[in-house]
């Protein structure tokens, strides 16, 4: 379904200003919602204003529906008028589920992986490159069908273990062989047998993803970093890019979590986050927030510089490097989208901060 975006921006400020009709407010909530073109219209063009208000909203967990909330601004006359004082304002976008590395950083935010496609590392150690070979890929170990960013495959009963690498800028999806969905966010791997054929089901994560766990009478056993997770039937998402904090967010089903000496059952819209320091702790979650890197999108509040910018290696594949350590004090709330070009998302950041930036191949300097 085709879309005016000019209205869809429009309305979007309207909303913002308290200004739209009832009408049009409930014409642009359909179309959000049915429209994903429009639903990233609407996120990138709508800001979520530095006020107590809006930092009250972002703070408390919220149902879908009520992200469709307006923000306590003046009402304005005039579209032009109110539209140029919410853009003095603007800083992006809405709250983020986003698991950064606490240390402070003063020149290079994150390492980033240099291979720019996705590869799948059979277990003779051949390496398929699935950015560049599609359909139906013929192995000695395994039939791949690589369609669609999705990875499916055949293989002998043999419980010889592939690994899945998804680098900084991609994402991917893999069918395991239980029918077990797996979506792989930037910068991660996934270490699984060909068939499961024990008497449980095995593999290992480093980086994010959600799974859907298909219902099996074997458990179903995911490693992490200094932790395991035991399921049978469920969908979770799980981060373990800082190994040293592991989160586990479970939409539907029961997840049962150990570690060290711990051991936590986990219900439907909780999170655990675990760290060797202060054990495991469990807190409700946005879904929506939680769930938007699928979307291609990284949600944060209220976020220092240096933070936001460690999301770029892995989002964009670019190494990032902070000339000016001042910079690093200035906090942010808003949203990157990975579907659009990197210097989109710099530029957003650079119009409600004064810092310049330079792009040098893979190399984003911050001055």
């Amino acid at each position: 379904m085709s879309i005016d975006k000019d209205l869809i921006h429009r309305l979007t400020l309207e909303e913002l200003a308290q200004v739209i009709s009832d009408d049009d407010l409930s014409y642009l909530k359909t179309t959000i919602r049915e429209n994903p073109e429009a639903f990233n219209i609407w996120i990138e063009t709508r800001a979520v204003l530095n006020t107590p208000d809006v930092k009250a909203f972002l703070a408390r967990p919220r149902p879908v529906e009520d992200i469709f909330f307006r923000a306590q601004l003046p009402k304005i006359p005039g579209f032009w008028t109110f539209a140029l004082n919410i853009a003095a304002l603007l800083i992006i976008g809405l709250n983020i589920y986003l698991i950064l590395r606490p240390e402070p950083v003063t020149r290079s935010a994150v390492s980033f992986v240099n291979n720019k496609n996705v590869r799948l590392q059979l277990p003779d150690g051949k390496n398929i490159d699935l950015t560049q070979q599609y359909g139906v890929v013929n192995t000695a170990h395994v039939t791949l069908n690589n369609t669609n960013k999705t990875l499916t495959y055949t293989a002998a009963s043999t419980s010889q273990t592939a690994t899945l690498h998804v680098p900084s800028g991609k994402d991917y999806r893999v069918n395991l062989s239980d029918g077990t969905e797996v979506w792989l966010n930037s910068a991660t791997a996934l270490q699984f047998p060909l068939a499961f054929t024990g008497s449980k089901r095995e593999i290992t994560i480093k980086g994010e993803a959600y799974l859907k766990v298909a219902k099996n009478d074997k458990p179903f056993l995911v490693h992490l970093a200094n932790s395991t997770i035991q399921v049978l039937g469920t969908e979770f998402n799980v981060n373990t890019y800082d190994p040293t904090k592991i989160q586990v967010a479970l939409v539907s089903g029961a997840v049962k979590m150990n570690a060290a000496d711990q051991s936590t059952l986990l219900q439907p819209g909780h999170e655990i986050t675990y760290t060797p320091a202060n054990g495991m702790q469990i807190s409700s979650f946005d879904a929506d927030a939680l769930l938007s890197w699928r979307q291609g999108l990284y949600l944060f509040n209220n976020m220092p510089l240096v933070n936001v910018l460690k999301i770029f290696p892995r989002w964009f594949g670019k190494e990032v490097i902070i000339d000016n350590p001042i910079r690093e004090n200035v906090h942010f709330t808003g949203v990157i989208n990975r579907n659009q070009p990197v210097n989109v998302s710099l530029d957003l950041l650079k119009g409600v901060s004064d810092f310049e930036y330079t792009i040098e191949g893979d190399v984003i300097h911050i001055k």
